[in-house]
């Protein structure tokens, strides 16, 4: 379905596989026009074709203004993406920044941040996993909690683990 894609302005840009379930599969893709893309994704063609490829479910869609990314080369395909909602976006997104030293010293590096193209209290933020001992106990701790709660993070992430297993 690579021409439709293209004519929608969309570029592939990665697939991960799930890391508890590898048949779940994250496509993030870029896009020109976001209304093309939201189009798209209504389009009975893609269903067809993904029908097609061997999707079984629903597919869920997320159209994200990415308002940061570092496609600087890392040593971990292993990823995690993690959605919440925020009380204010530029208050989490200060608190967010000031905890960078935080994140690397527990083997966390943020690759893309941002916000739902429609609503900036719904985050969604893509890191990679470095040290998986260190990162997955940080998910559980204190620090964490307080860090989240410091800046405005309503409730708990809905945290999705996956293995990179292609980019284009």
């Amino acid at each position: 379905h690579d021409s439709a894609r293209l004519a929608s302005g969309i570029h592939s840009y990665v697939i991960g596989r799930g890391l508890q379930d590898s048949n779940t599969v994250l496509v993030a893709l870029k896009v020109d026009d976001m209304d093309k893309a939201k189009a798209f994704a209504k389009d009975p063609s893609l269903k067809q074709a993904m029908q097609k490829g061997g999707v079984m479910g629903t597919p869920s869609f997320s159209f994200v203004t990415m308002t940061f990314q570092d496609t600087a080369a890392i040593n971990s395909d292993l990823r995690a993406r993690s959605t919440f909602q925020v009380k204010d976006w530029d208050a989490w997104q200060k608190s967010f920044e000031e905890s960078k030293q935080e994140r690397l010293d527990n083997g966390i590096t943020v690759r893309a941040y941002g916000h739902d193209a429609d609503d900036n209290h719904k985050v969604e933020l893509v890191t990679a996993i470095t040290d998986t001992a260190k990162a997955f106990a940080y998910y559980k701790s204190d620090a964490l909690k307080q860090r989240r709660a410091a800046g405005g993070v309503v409730g708990e992430p809905n945290r999705f683990l996956f293995r990179v297993v292609q980019r284009y």
